[in-house]
């Protein structure tokens, strides 16, 4: 029942971090490029927590912001390049030679990547393909600074588990 409610708080957390940054004017990204200040909640459910827990998280918050988001299309790019961003963070963490913000700073480009593949099947051309590194530049230095706030939480929180 801990595991649940613990999971449940960090869903809610996700959703409201999703709908704060909705809520902020856009600055110098390119389009498609965001914050992604609810992955801070996953990447701390992933160090802090399980694999499995961050999985629940992420996918909880994605199909909820879809939802929330109004699109269909939303819920299919937001899984997409979460759960291609998860599976790297989780590899990379496994091997122990990453740091939080060097897991992080890779899951924000493959989260891009991610997101990419998806567009390429709805739009039905590979020339999207080519907005990767711009895009991609912008995961990895925002997936950083998630990154580097994750960390300074998760060391906050070290004496916490629920």
């Amino acid at each position: 029942m801990r595991r649940l409610t613990t999971n449940a708080i960090l869903i809610s957390l996700s959703l409201i971090l999703f709908a704060i940054e909705g809520l902020l004017p856009p600055l110098l990204l390119p389009p498609g490029a965001k914050f992604g200040l609810a992955n801070v909640v996953t990447l701390i459910a992933l160090y802090m927590l399980s694999e499995i827990d961050a999985l629940i998280i992420l996918s909880a918050r994605n199909f909820f912001a879809g939802i929330f988001a109004g699109s269909p299309a939303v819920i299919f790019f937001s899984i997409s390049g979460g759960l291609l961003s998860l599976l790297t963070m989780i590899l990379l963490k496994r091997t122990k030679k990453f740091s939080v913000v060097g897991v992080s700073a890779a899951g924000g480009f493959f989260h891009n990547v991610g997101q990419i593949l998806v567009a390429i099947f709805f739009i039905g051309s590979g020339k999207i393909f080519l907005y990767l590194p711009l895009l991609g530049m912008c995961g990895i230095f925002i997936g950083a600074a998630i990154g580097f706030i994750s960390k300074i939480v998760i060391y906050r929180l070290a004496n916490f588990r629920p």
